[in-house]
């Protein structure tokens, strides 16, 4: 029998950040769709989904990488590369995740229902695009990016342009903050063949994440324009801007450390624009 801990291990439900890193543009897409307090049985859906995907996420993931993670200094501890889970049973808590998750999904509309399979798609091929593709990182931002499409299939049973915009503004984000998460690996990567963002762009991946940051600010700030918001959504950006530049400005030396600091204050970033969003209820 898997002790109850070493599954929590595995799904890092014990390290929530990843959960709040996807729920912040979730709960941003939730108000920003429902133009205020959203349905309470669609919050509570995606606030579960989000848990139980994130979860799903982590358990494919570290399946996927079974055989790199034992070389990798940050992972080598991992249940299934250390042995404490099985193959088999992992396979067995993703596919009980996957269900629960669709249960949930299954109550709401069709389209909302055909872009969930689209984003279980990218979910499951996200680990292994590190070992073709150069900038996985911007892959793992349109994979972050479907709850926000779904919150507003959910509710509007279309895809407006402030969705997309959104969107692509998470994109951006998720690009930044995995960047300087990524910093982390780079010898390691570099050691086992495996591409990310900071060994695409070397010294110029600070440039690349502080670029990436405001192009997402500036898509924020056109939302805030087009849905005539008042001006407690700007000041707040302007905050949530202070907080990835002062991150932006204390790693520009690429220190490991100093990287993943500024990778963790991503969810007072998420949070802050979040209260934008709420702001303007």
């Amino acid at each position: 029998m898997v002790k109850f801990k070493t599954l929590v291990n595995l799904t890092r439900i014990n390290k929530p950040i990843g959960i709040f890193l996807l729920l912040w543009p979730t709960l941003c897409a939730i108000w920003l769709a429902s133009g205020g307090i959203p349905n309470i049985k669609i919050l509570i859906i995606f606030i579960l989904g989000t848990i139980l995907m994130r979860s799903a996420g982590c358990v494919a993931n570290d399946l996927a990488d079974r055989n790199l993670d034992s070389f990798v200094e940050r992972t080598k501890n991992r249940p299934i590369t250390s042995g404490l889970v099985s193959t088999k049973d992992a396979v067995i808590l993703l596919l009980i995740l996957l269900i629960f998750s669709f249960i949930l999904v299954a109550q709401l509309n069709y389209l909302t229902i055909f872009i969930s399979s689209a984003a279980l798609l990218f979910s499951l091929t996200y680990p292994f695009t590190k070992r073709f593709f150069s900038i996985p990182q911007l892959y793992l931002g349109v994979t972050f990016g479907f709850g926000i499409l779904m919150a507003f299939s959910a509710i509007q049973n279309t895809i407006p342009i402030e969705a997309q915009i959104l969107f692509i503004s998470n994109v951006f984000w998720v690009f930044a903050y995995d960047s300087h998460y990524a910093i982390s690996d780079m010898e390691d990567d570099r050691k086992l063949n495996i591409h990310s963002a900071p060994l695409t762009f070397n010294n110029k991946t600070i440039l690349m994440v502080t670029l990436s940051y405001l192009l997402m600010f500036l898509g924020l700030s056109i939302i805030g324009i087009m849905k005539e918001f008042t001006i407690s959504f700007y000041v707040l950006l302007v905050l949530a801007i202070v907080v990835t530049m002062y991150g932006c400005f204390e790693s520009r030396h690429m220190e490991p450390y100093k990287n993943f600091k500024a990778f963790l204050r991503n969810n007072y970033v998420g949070f802050i624009i979040f209260a934008g969003f709420f702001s303007q209820t």
